[in-house]
């Protein structure tokens, strides 16, 4: 059980691995003006903010047939913005278990996607516990990470953008402020992780 979770942790890098496979987009058009809506389903437990409604898929957890993985995606041209979530069977409360889970999980994630880890931190939401990474992608994307442990939900955002050396101070200015709005809008519904 423990390794399906593990490998859940990072199901949002494995998106970011086949975005980098895709060409590059053209070069960044600064929007003007998005209007930003709450990108997450009714009765998820948690809202977000996004420039659009994210596409939603449910993926099983191959050899779990109780647990499946809620994947929603957006990609514009400016970045792609990735939420997923995991109901566990029971609750995850320990600290030490979490760091354990979120540490391994880091691990497989960087192996599997090929990603370089550029920082760590530890993070919480409310009380529950968290981790954001900075991570460097194959083809030259940037993804930024961040995951909660609230009672049996794995909660994963990912901010991926695709930074080129020449890009403006204001493109850079833009991907900066959008990645912060995007995964400090992650809040949660209800406090009860079911």
């Amino acid at each position: 059980m423990f390794r399906t979770i593990l490998l859940s942790i990072f199901i949002a890098l494995s998106f970011a691995t086949v975005s980098a496979q895709q060409p590059r987009p053209s070069p960044v058009a600064v929007p003007v003006g998005l209007a930003w809506i709450n990108g997450a389903p009714a009765n998820a437990g948690f809202t977000i903010l996004m420039p659009g409604k994210p596409t939603e898929q449910v993926q099983p957890v191959a050899g779990h047939p109780d647990l499946e993985n809620h994947l929603l995606a957006l990609e514009t041209s400016l970045a792609s913005y990735v939420v997923s979530y995991l109901t566990l069977a029971d609750d995850v409360t320990d600290p030490a278990i979490i760091k354990v889970l979120l540490d391994r999980g880091r691990e497989d994630g960087l192996t599997s996607s090929g990603g370089t880890l550029k920082s760590e931190k530890e993070i919480t939401l409310n009380k529950y516990f968290g981790r954001e990474w900075l991570i460097e992608l194959p083809g030259g994307f940037s993804a930024t990470a961040r995951a909660y442990w609230v009672k049996r939900r794995l909660f994963q955002t990912v901010f991926i953008t695709t930074p080129e050396p020449d890009d403006s101070a204001e493109v850079k200015r833009l991907r900066q402020e959008t990645a912060t709005k995007f995964l400090d809008s992650f809040t949660l519904s209800d406090d009860t992780g079911n």
